[in-house]
């Protein structure tokens, strides 16, 4: 039975998750090998009966940390240096030529768009359309929030979106490590920051009927919705709450801004509701007034919590988004970073959904 390597970003429950979902379809005719940079997710992968292997060098708190603030687009440094990347892509390499690997499936572990193609093997990228290059080229990317503030709101906002579209298109941000390796082992160039986001296939997670973009180049195809399925129980606590009010369901994701966290956790004290909110890893880090109406939880099966909310607070992420869609959830959502502004803005869009500024949140 020949391998296929899936290497989801393993600080990320939303992609893992994903990745899992995926591989569940291909164990009957693969060994489905999972690898990764952190053991944060790995019992997840785990629990659901597939191998895992860590790679070297294992991500640290500090370069964790580092990861989610680009992310957010907190940081314009590189989230790899030139060494680091170098480092994992021989790591990946010698993982893909030893389990002669019949292909690698990636999600955000972008130095597997280097080691794929230095070992030969084809690379299939999972992504959510925001941000990739049929995205773009369809003008669809959103002002970011930081920029979208103060004199700005003067210019007319389809003149920022088309600026920001070529921007996003054209910039050459965070690339100058992956960019010097391309070089380095001869394979094709990685000239454009959109270039570290696709592969030899392109498996898009969403549809078009909330895309807006129904024709896609050859090598892109969607897929539909695939987001968590957590095993687990719904949370006994949910049993106690009082039922004279509506539920509401908060969660912000792994890649969480711990500022507005807690912004949105003590501002849902003054709302006529009860709130139920799987942060509780997030809120042990910083000091927040946890209002008598919130509770407090760990990660729980939001497939099954979801539907029981009269309505989500969530950060934009696509695995939170899709299962408030699923789950006939109406929404808030508080984008973090662009794509997770586009994903909610989908949603806008369809008049199931209110977008807030992350700098409106009070």
């Amino acid at each position: 039975m020949k391998t296929i390597i899936f290497a989801p970003e393993t600080i990320n429950i939303a992609e893992t998750t994903r990745m899992v979902e995926i591989a569940k379809q291909c164990k009957e005719f693969y060994h489905c090998l999972f690898v990764g940079y952190s053991d944060e997710y790995a019992k997840i992968i785990l629990d659901n009966g597939f191998e895992y292997r860590p790679l070297n060098p294992q991500l640290t708190r500090e370069k964790t940390e580092h990861l989610w603030k680009v992310d957010r687009m907190e940081s314009y440094a590189d989230p790899f240096t030139y060494q680091e990347l170098d480092e994992r892509v021989k790591s990946e390499v010698e993982i893909i030529k030893g389990t002669n690997a019949a292909a690698v499936v990636m999600g955000f572990t972008l130095s597997f768009t280097i080691s794929a193609r230095v070992a030969r093997v084809p690379l299939i990228c999972v992504v959510p359309f925001p941000l990739t290059e049929p995205f773009l080229k369809n003008n669809l990317a959103p002002v970011p929030d930081e920029i979208y503030r103060g004199i700005v709101k003067l210019i007319p906002e389809y003149w920022l979106k088309t600026l920001i579209n070529k921007w996003f298109l054209s910039t050459t941000l965070w690339i100058k490590p992956f960019k010097k390796l391309s070089k380095q082992y001869n394979i094709k160039p990685i000239n454009k920051l959109v270039d570290i986001f696709q592969g030899d296939f392109n498996l898009i997670t969403d549809i078009p009927e909330l895309t807006g973009v129904k024709e896609l180049p050859e090598n892109w195809q969607y897929v539909g919705y695939i987001y968590a399925h957590l095993d687990g129980q719904i949370p006994e606590i949910l049993s106690k709450i009082p039922k004279d009010k509506p539920l509401i369901y908060c969660a912000m994701g792994s890649s969480a801004n711990r500022k507005i966290l807690k912004q949105l956790i003590e501002a849902l004290g003054e709302i006529e509701g009860y709130v139920i909110c799987p942060m509780k890893k997030h809120l042990e880090q910083i000091k927040v007034n946890v209002p008598q109406n919130v509770y407090i939880t760990d990660w729980l099966p939001a497939h099954l919590v979801n539907p029981m909310a009269k309505i989500s607070v969530i950060h934009g992420g696509q695995g939170t988004v899709q299962t408030a869609v699923e789950s006939a959830s109406l929404f808030i959502g508080v984008g973090l970073q662009p794509e997770q502004i586009a994903n909610i803005d989908m949603v806008v869009n369809q008049g199931c959904a209110r977008r807030i500024r992350k700098y409106e949140v009070s």
